[in-house]
């Protein structure tokens, strides 16, 4: 009976479905109407943890296991007459609580209806009038608008959070914001209207400049972010929370047709679709946000919700908070309220009252006004795309707009059909396990393709942004510019067909995605391509007709606009929208002159959508995860009616009303998995009684089971007709409250689409089909959802080309008769296959391999059956056999999910399975699974064996009749009415058997009636004696009361004593208790002072000692500085008058040396022009002179040439010394330069020494007191550790008494393994042991006595998690030998917690303590059936009622089995205490300890400090030293470079004179050149010309004047040179010498001065003087403190001895009250006993006259004795009496009654069976009549075609020809005629036929019978073998016109049914092995031919 439906799992159950809308009456037809109110428990919370699959929800609710029934579910199981009560106070009244919704289940709409409607009439009822009830309906009301503005708020919160956050993250893939790395582009960007500088890309970050590496870079960095986005979203999706993957739109509508999914609308999907969704649109993926702003807004809505119970107990008001939370989503995804409103109208609400659009509303404006307030985008838009237009648009463009609408409606639907395809494809590929590694490969190829388009590398907010806008001058990417519009058209079209791609495969990715956007941008992408060419054409030829309207001065064409119509165009088109898509668009560009043109395309869209498919994006996703779902908009149009539809009673499992027992019910529950059971009279009967559900009836029965109460015999109630039947037995167990009385019930026949409407909108769960009130089957919405489907793909397939289903891959066959081996055929073709192969091959063997699986063939075989189907021959024998049958699925056909079925069926000695997809499954199924298919159970035809053609040819008439009547389906109408013909012949037993009792009874009342008078008698004297005994009995229990009273009365007194001494004598053991403690706290801070003085006092000692040395060391050097300070005096002094000196020096030196500068520079010039002068002269002089010495020019040339040449020579020599010269001085000034720069890095080193000397000295004296501070740190330290180890020492002690005394408490063994476990726990690294129950748990002073009393022993029971933890201790403990322990396995406890009493004289001792939930079972193990009552009065009558151990806070205890007094316990025998006691010293040592390793850590951390610090020093002083070495060096050098220096100066002034001179002689002789070369070139002349003389006796003089003038000058110069030698040596060699040493001098003097050290010594002093004057304060503190603690603990110790004393008195006074007491209570048991038997005494008296109050109240014991005598002496006359016979007569009275009312029943029910069967027969002659009209017709025309001249009818034959009667209990058989040679012949009938013929007619009938019930495939075994040629080419060709439309797979030896096959497989036998191969149709041919004789 189980079904497979539509890719979602689901069982067959009797049960209710998912309702629609919640109603209260229930109307079906005429036929049936009935009112029902019920009720049912609401929804938990808290949902499992798994992950459920879309594909595997149960029909109502879940199949709970018994064992997993929670125990916080009460079951009203009733005890006593109270209960009773409680339950028929509900019959009448109210609700009561039922079993939660399980997950994947469907909610009761009406029962959630009808539970508000009860909260309101008791609110009201709750509420008085007046203003305090008015403020409470009005808060009651206020909750919904509160939760709906949390929505609002919130979801404006949020989508500003993903706005911001997502488009940081887009732009971050591009660069950062240099002045805020937070910012986004366009933020960081606000206030630039040209080039942005602080936008810094990641090229320019890493200075790349080359374009193509650039390019690279911000390619890498785009890609590496879209990877790790979608890694990070799929990631947290896929590893937290699977259901925030996706839109959640279409599962929101399941939810809101009253489907439970748990935790998809959670706080982890919320919190993970928020990140996600963020991370996903950041990684650019072609996924949206806006759509997933609904799921978000009902996960808010849903989280809200469960702050007000009224909402979050109530389902039906959830979804309507959920339908209002959706309007938010869109308001704040597009900035559009009043779209939000309408899509939760139009989209998402399956139940949409008034009330709920003004929630809408108010939610949906609440959501835009805090976005509004927030204004994420500073522009004051709500969203980044909203625009304004500006312009206005023409008639003619409609034209355009509906253009835009026809494209983008044929796109959006193949959108639709791509993203299905691709999400199908990845359920069921392989792709579905790698679900992370496929996002990151879309995500990379998406990056990858989109970074090549501007387009597709925008984000898709901005890009619609860009392609609304119009063009206004400013630049949207390009989309305004002229000149590249044709690229620009090309790009988007091309963006557009990407981007759908991208969508549909980014869609189904496990990632949360939203298709809004993406398809908005592809609409907007088409729709402005279009607006471009329009707006070409309209440039290019303005003055076309078409542009008419247009005006020149003004633009025509708006392309934002076409994008805008485009965008609505393509939203409407994917998601069906028309309404809300209109205002959203309105919203938008708050333009309503675009309405018009936006509704036209809309329109257009949806329209061409629908016209290839009514669904959406979000109904097919629903269709496609297999939701029950029923949607309100589309109409169905079915066939049937509801006995066609429903699950027959046969096949159901009903509950009897008064007929089960509990074993009965839990068996029930084991062995069935259906979520409901209707409850009927008897099962005879099948009077519908009611309908109960799986969980409620599991909740009951499992209380029941584990309750002691009741037995597995304990007969059960469903029916509410007998109220008082449960009191007739003790233990009944009553499921009435849960059974739904009035279920809805319609008639037989009632037609399939008003059963299907009152599912949709009524909004039932399950319908009852009942007739005459007797139950005949059921109809679930289950049902109702396949039918309709399956009419939807059959409407689908009517539409399109028929593609039949088909055997695809394969047929396995292994072990089956002759097939030993696994053989596995090829694909079959889909349309015709033949199979051939000699006889004895084993062609019928896999002939009837596919009958084994598909028929009913080989059904109920016995073993030697199944042993021959076996196969058999050599080798091993076969043990199983198993053929498989693979049918292809692409059509979904089988509601499986999957393109291909497997079917396969194993059979061995004792087994035979099925299996189905690999999963076992049953016989029952695959049956359905066929028939769902097509294959059905009435046509036999569809495979036909060998020898089926020939006995067909045989029948008879009356056979073929029968033919008839199965293909018609009587079969199940026969089985029904043998069914209640069988009913009936039990009823009519069950009525003679009834008349019999009523006969035997009356006869046995007649003599019950004779026996009245004489039992008369007897009972007046019995009741005399009864009298009389209770008399007696009362007067001796008022003695035992008035005695018990008295004993009560000194009981209570010595009680009181006995408290008050005890309450005394805890005082005193508290006093002591808390003395010890404080002696030992004294003692030892005794101690630790006595440490502390000590120390104190070496301390005090060790500082006087150290002090007086330092004090002696400053007398010491203030000596020492006296004798010092006025030789530092007087080299200061020298050292100033030094430095003066070199200064005045200095100063004169420069003054000097500039004069000496000037003058040398005057003697070079002077000496210049002399020599000049002075060598013209000279020429002159010698010219004249040698003017006679020449005879001729010739000689006078010869001459000068010579002399020429030897002045040449000798310039030529003077010029290489200048040059030498010259060298040499350059060399020298190099050097000086290098000196004078050596010099001055000398003295910057020397001055960097002393800086450097005296920091290090400052550094010292730092780290000098760091370490003095450390070290007194230290100090310190040692005497905390010192007192510490004291204390842990003292606590140690403690402890071990703490352990002694707690092992005072309980056995050796115990406390040895108590000791034992922490030490095997922290070895073994076992996590899963906590500790003994004492160590868990807190409780109150009050309530530790009755606590521990309680516990007792389980206090020291260890909780551990699992058994097996459990036995790695004890097989420790034993290995150890360490004692042993009791274990509480928290896995293994099954604690049930009790049900407690509402009062405040019980309180659940549970519930005291203070305890972690974990351990919630081992406290209700212990504590769970306790509770804590005043007296044991009450709680004696709480332990018989309720079973249950209730104790007092004195301890006493009392159960059922009677009362413990508990006593006297002391303080010191409390367990608890002790173990408190232990636990806070374990903890105070643990401190303890704690507290002593961080003061040794903090001892060790100062001791590596100190340790440094000295290091540090020692290292300091080293540097001193090379430091102080180094300018002693640098002094040296700095001498020395001084001394180089002048000396290199003194040469270069040398070398400047040399070149002066050298300078003048060169100039000189080039004169005399130039001379002699004149005169060698004027003419030959004796003496000097007049010129020349002229010239010479000028010089003359001139010579002179300038000779006495350089003497001047060079006698000047050569003073100054002196004057500045004296100074430079004055300096250099004495002043300068004299002001170094004087300052060594004071150096040295100055670091011998002991004025540091003084104040150094003063300081140290100074603090070891605070120090001493601190220990000596602390000191004397310490021997106060002394004195104090050593006079506090003699005050202590006697305060101890006399308590102590004064506790023995107590004590001595308390044991000689509680012996008193023991006494008292021994009386009162005795007078118990005594008044327990004088009650029961009573008891048994039975019910007592009034006489017995009234006659013998006053009278005497002794005078009641001697009449009870006289009395019992007349009664034993009586002995022979029947003393039942009244008794007798009531039982048989009511019996009577009882069977009166049976017989009638049986009547009533005798009566509706037969007119059951009279509506069988009807039903079923009118099938055989209308199969009987279809089958003769086909037959007709079959065997026209089989015969074109013939002609062929069927005749039915009745039971008397000549009398017109119709009925089809005449008919007596089916005859055929047919001519084969004639159309107008009467025919012949089979019986002239021959055998040809014959198996022609059969044939044509098999052929007929096939179309009235076609099946689509079809199996022949040699249909052809008696069939003449001609026929046989009549037969081939008709299987080949049939199997266009189904597959046929037949066998034959002729070679026709070759002609036309598709597919030909040869079957071979080897070794007695058969074999199945695919051969070829010349091969088939050619083996046919030879098996022809």
């Amino acid at each position: 009976m189980d079904e497979t439906f539509e890719g979602a799992s689901m069982r067959r159950t009797f049960h209710g479905e998912t309702s629609s809308t919640p109603t209260h009456t229930r109307t079906a037809d005429t036929r049936s109407t009935h009112t029902r109110t019920g009720t049912m428990h609401s929804e938990s919370e808290s949902g499992s943890e798994y992950v459920p699959r879309f594909d595997d929800y149960g029909d109502e609710h879940s199949v709970v296991p018994l064992r997993r029934m929670r125990s916080s579910q009460e079951a009203l199981i009733p005890n006593d007459e109270s209960d009773m009560d409680v339950i028929t106070g509900w019959l009448y009244n109210g609700p009561l609580q039922r079993a939660k919704y399980e997950d994947f289940s469907t909610i009761d709409w009406i029962y959630e209806s009808t539970k508000a409607r009860h909260y309101k009439n008791d609110l009201r009822v709750q509420t008085h009038v007046g203003i305090k009830g008015r403020l409470q309906l009005l808060a009651d009301s206020s909750k919904s608008w509160i939760v709906l503005l949390a929505v609002g708020v919130t979801m404006g919160l949020i989508a500003t959070c993903i706005s911001v956050s997502s488009q940081w993250l887009i732009d971050v893939k591009g660069g950062y914001c240099r002045t805020g790395f937070y910012l986004n582009r366009r933020f960081c960007c606000w206030n630039t209207d040209t080039v942005c500088v602080d936008w810094v890309t990641w090229s320019e970050l890493f200075r790349v400049h080359w374009h193509w590496l650039d390019w690279l870079l911000q390619f890498i960095v785009f890609v590496f972010d879209a990877i790790l986005f979608a890694g990070i979203s799929t990631f947290l999706v896929t590893e937290y929370a699977p259901y925030a993957a996706g839109q959640g739109i279409a599962e929101i509508k399941t939810i809101m047709s009253g489907f439970m999914m748990r935790q998809f609308l959670g706080v982890r999907t919320l919190g993970i679709k928020c990140v996600g969704v963020v991370l996903s649109v950041a990684s650019g993926l072609s996924l949206g946000k806006e759509g997933t702003m609904v799921h978000v807004a009902c996960c808010c809505g849903n989280i809200y919700s469960r702050v007000f119970r009224k909402i979050k107990h109530n389902e039906v008001k959830r979804r309507e908070l959920l339908s209002a939370a959706s309007a938010a989503g869109i308001s704040v995804a597009f900035g559009a309220p009043i779209a939000g409103v309408l899509f939760s109208l139009e989209q998402v609400s399956y139940y949409f009252p008034a009330k709920t659009m003004w929630r809408s509303l108010f939610c949906a404006t609440a959501a835009a006004v805090t976005l509004k307030l927030l204004n994420p985008f500073r522009n004051g838009k709500l969203v980044s795309f909203q625009v304004t237009y500006d312009r206005t648009w023409d008639l003619f463009e409609l034209w355009f707009f509906v253009a835009i609408g026809v494209i983008c409606g044929i796109i959006g639907m193949l959108q639709n059909r791509l993203t299905l395809y691709l999400m199908e494809y990845r359920q069921h590929s392989v792709l579905k396990n790698f679900a992370r590694g496929e996002v990151l490969v879309v995500a990379l190829a998406t990056a990858c393709i989109s970074y090549m388009s501007v387009y597709l590398r925008a984000d898709m907010v901005t890009l619609v942004s860009n392609l609304f806008t119009e063009c206004t001058g400013q630049e949207t990417d390009g989309l305004c510019s002229r000149g590249d519009r044709t690229g620009n058209v090309f790009s988007l079209l091309v963006t557009s067909v990407l981007r759908v791609l991208m969508t549909s495969v980014a869609c189904g990715l496990a990632v949360p995605a939203g298709m809004f956007t993406p398809s908005m941008a592809t609409g907007a992408s088409i729709g402005r391509a279009f607006g471009m060419v329009v707006q070409t054409l309209y440039e290019n030829h303005p003055t076309w007709r078409l542009f008419g309207a247009c005006r020149p001065d003004v633009p025509c064409i708006t392309p934002g606009v076409y994008a805008l119509v485009g965008a609505a165009s393509m939203l409407a088109s994917t998601t069906r929208m028309t309404v809300t898509v209109v205002v959203i668009m309105f919203e938008l560009t708050d333009a309503l002159i675009y309405v018009l043109p936006i509704m036209l395309a809309v329109t257009v869209s949806k329209s061409v959508a629908d016209a290839f498919g009514k669904d959406g994006y979000f109904e097919s996703i629903i269709h496609l995860n297999g939701y029950p779902f029923l949607s309100m908009d589309q109409e169905y149009v079915l066939h049937g009616t509801s006995d066609e539809l429903m699950v027959r009673v046969s096949e159901m499992t009903v509950v009897e009303a008064n007929g089960e027992t509990l074993e009965s019910v839990l068996k029930l529950l084991r062995e069935s998995s259906y979520s409901g059971f209707p409850v009927v009279k008897s099962k005879s009967s099948l009077v519908l009684v009611g309908y109960i559900s799986r969980s409620d009836m599991a909740m009951v029965a499992e209380r029941a089971r584990v309750s002691s109460v009741y037995s597995n015999a304990s007969p059960c109630c469903f029916s509410r007709g007998n109220i008082e039947l449960p009191m007739a037995h003790a233990q009944m167990l009553d499921f009435r409250p849960w059974v739904d009385a009035t279920p809805i019930t319609i008639s037989h026949g009632t037609d399939v689409n008003l059963v299907a409407e009152m599912f949709r909108e009524l909004g039932v769960r399950y319908v009852l089909v009942v007739h005459h009130g007797a139950l005949l089957g059921i109809i679930t919405k289950k049902d109702i959802v396949r039918t309709v489907r399956l009419h939807s793909r059959n409407q689908a397939r009517s539409e399109m080309p028929y593609v039949p289903v088909w055997l695809s891959s394969m047929i396995s066959i292994q072990g089956f008769k002759s097939y030993k081996d696994e053989t596995t055929t090829d694909p079959l073709s889909p349309h015709h296959n033949v199979v051939v192969g000699r006889n004895g091959s084993g062609k019928s063997n896999f002939f009837a391999a596919v009958r084994f699986v598909l028929s009913d063939a080989y059904t109920n075989l016995n073993r030697e059956e199944r042993q021959a189907l076996l196969h058999e021959g050599t080798g091993p024998s076969t043990m199983s056999a198993f053929v498989e049958v693979v049918f292809d699925n692409t059509d979904n056909r089988f509601p499986t999910g999957k393109e291909e079925t497997v079917v396969r069926r194993t059979i061995g000695l004792k087994k035979d399975d099925y299996s189905l997809d690999r999963k076992s499954s049953t016989k029952s199924e695959i049956s359905s699974l066929l028939e769902s298919a097509g294959f059905s159970r009435s046509n036999p035809y569809y495979i036909v064996p060998q020898g089926r053609v020939t006995s067909l040819t045989h029948a008879k008439d009356s056979e073929r009749l029968a033919l008839l009547k199965e293909v018609a389906g009587t079969r199940v109408y026969e089985s029904r009415r043998e069914n209640s013909l069988k009913i009936i012949e039990d009823t009519e037993r069950m009525r003679v058997k009834i008349s019999d009792d009523l006969a035997m009874i009356e006869e046995r009342l007649n003599e019950l009636d004779l026996e009245k008078d004489e039992l008369d008698k007897y009972r007046t004297l019995d009741r005399e004696r009864r009298c009389m005994e209770y008399a007696i009995y009362s007067l001796e229990q008022e003695d035992v009361v008035e005695q018990l009273d008295e004993i009560d009365i000194r009981r209570e007194q010595l009680v009181v004593a006995v408290n008050e001494r005890q309450e005394a004598t805890g005082e005193l053991e508290h006093q002591i208790t808390s003395l010890e403690p404080e002696i030992r706290a004294a003692k030892q801070a005794l101690e630790i002072l006595s440490i502390d003085r000590e120390q104190l006092a070496n301390e005090a000692e060790e500082l006087a000692r150290s002090r007086a040395h330092i004090e002696s060391s400053i007398q010491d050097l203030e000596q020492d500085r006296t004798l010092g300070r006025d030789s530092i005096t007087e080299l200061r002094r020298t050292a100033d008058t030094l430095s003066r000196d070199i200064r005045k020096r200095e100063t004169e030196l420069s003054r000097v040396t500039a004069k000496y500068e000037k003058a040398f520079a005057r003697e070079t010039q002077l000496r210049e022009q002399f020599e000049v002068s002075d060598q013209q002269r000279k020429s002159l002089l010698q010219k004249q002179g040698r003017s006679g010495h020449f005879s001729s020019k010739k000689e006078r040339d010869a001459w000068l040439n010579a002399e020429i040449t030897r002045l040449t020579t000798s310039a030529e020599h003077q010029t290489m010394q200048f040059e030498a010269t010259e060298h040499e001085h350059n060399e020298l000034q190099t050097r000086l330069a290098s000196i004078s720069q050596s010099v001055l890095d000398a003295k910057a080193q020397a001055d960097a020494m002393v800086e450097q000397i005296s920091e290090m000295q400052a550094r010292e004296v730092q780290l000098k007191e760091e370490k003095d501070a450390k070290t007194s740190m230290r100090k310190e330290l040692w005497r905390k550790e010192a007192r510490m180890e004291a204390e842990n020492s003292d606590l140690r002690d403690e402890l071990k008494r703490a352990e002694r005394v707690l092992s005072g408490t309980i056995d050796r063994a115990t406390s040895d393994g108590l000791q034992a476990l922490s030490e095997i726990q922290e070895r073994l690294g076992l996590e899963g042991v906590y500790g003994p129950l004492f160590e868990l748990f807190e409780v109150e002073e009050t309530y530790r006595t009755c606590v521990e009393a309680i516990a007792g022993p389980s206090l020291f029971h260890v909780v551990v998690d699992t058994d097996a933890t459990a036995t790695k201790v004890l097989d420790e403990l034993n290995r150890m030998k360490q004692g042993r322990l009791t274990f509480m396995p928290l896995n293994r406890l099954r604690a049930v917690s009790a049900s407690y009493p509402e009062a405040s004289d019980a309180i659940p001792m549970i519930e005291r303590l203070q305890f972690d939930r974990r351990f919630l079972r081992a406290f209700q193990q212990v504590f769970g059936k306790t509770i804590i009552c005043p007296s044991l009065e009450v709680g004696s009558n709480y332990a018989r009622t309720m079973n249950l151990t209730a104790v007092t806070l004195e301890g006493d205890k009392i159960d059922r089995r009677g009362e413990l007094m508990g006593g006297f316990v002391g303080r010191k025998g409390s367990r608890l205490d002790a173990a408190k006691t232990l636990i806070q010293t374990r903890a105070r040592v643990q401190t303890a300890e704690l507290e002593a390793k961080e003061t040794q850590a903090s001892l060790a951390a100062l001791d590596q400090e100190i340790t440094a610090l000295h290091s540090e020093l020692q290292m300091l002083s080293a540097r001193a030293v090379q430091a102080s070495n180094t300018r002693k060096n640098s002094k040296q050098e700095l001498r020395q470079l001084l001394k180089e220096e002048a000396d290199a100066r003194l040469f270069c002034e040398g070398a400047e004179k040399s070149l002066a001179v050298m300078r003048t002689q060169q100039r000189g002789a080039e004169l005399e050149l130039e001379a002699l070369r004149a005169e060698l070139k004027a003419p030959f002349a004796q003496g000097i010309t007049a010129a020349e003389r002229t010239l010479l006796e000028r010089l003359v003089p001139e010579v002179d004047a300038q000779s006495s003038e350089l003497a001047k000058q060079s006698s000047a110069r050569a003073e100054l040179e002196g004057q500045r030698n004296v100074l430079q040596s004055e300096l250099g060699l004495g002043l300068r010498m004299q002001l170094e040493e004087a300052q060594q001098q004071l150096e040295q003097a100055t670091a011998e001065n002991p004025d540091q050290t003084i104040g150094t010594q003063s300081r140290e002093l100074s603090r070891l003087a605070k120090l001493q004057e601190d220990a000596s304060e602390r000191l004397a503190e310490v021997h106060r403190e002394v004195e104090e603690k050593m006079r506090d603990i003699t005050d202590l110790e006697k305060q101890l001895s006399d308590t102590t004393q004064a506790l023995e008195t107590e004590t001595r006074s308390v044991q000689r009250s509680m012996e008193q007491l023991e006494k008292c209570l021994a009386q009162r048991n005795l007078y118990m006993q005594k008044k327990s038997e004088y009650t029961r005494n009573i008891q048994d008296l039975g019910v007592l006259p009034e006489e017995a109050f009234a006659n013998f109240s006053r009278a005497h014991l002794p005078k009641l004795a001697k009449k009870l005598h006289k009395t019992n002496d007349k009664l034993k006359k009586f002995g022979h009496v029947n003393k039942k016979a009244f008794e007798q007569y009531s039982v048989f009275a009511r019996q009577r009654e009882s069977i009166r009312v049976r017989k009638q029943e049986l009547d009533q029910s005798a009566e509706s069976i037969r007119e059951l069967i009279g509506v069988l027969d009807q039903r079923k002659d009118e099938a055989i009549e209308r199969t009987f009209k279809q089958v003769s017709k086909y037959f007709g025309d079959v065997f026209e075609k089989l015969v074109p001249m013939g002609r062929g009818a069927l005749v039915m034959q009745r039971r008397v020809d000549e009398v017109d009667d119709e009925g089809v209990e005449n008919y007596i058989g089916v005859s055929i005629r047919v001519s084969f040679n004639s159309k107008t012949d009467e025919g012949l009938r089979m019986q002239q036929l021959s055998g040809g013929q014959k198996s022609l007619v059969a044939l044509a009938l098999i052929f007929a019978i096939q179309r009235c019930d076609p099946a689509p495939f079809y199996l022949f075994d040699e249909i052809d073998a008696n069939l003449d040629a001609v026929y046989r080419t009549s037969v081939a060709s008709m299987i080949h016109e049939l199997s266009r439309s189904s597959q046929f797979v037949t066998t034959t030896f002729r070679p026709e049914m070759l002609a036309h096959a598709d597919k030909f497989y040869g079957v071979t036998f080897e070794n007695k092995v058969s074999r199945v191969s695919t051969i070829t149709q010349a091969a088939a041919v050619s083996f046919i031919e030879e098996a022809q004789p």
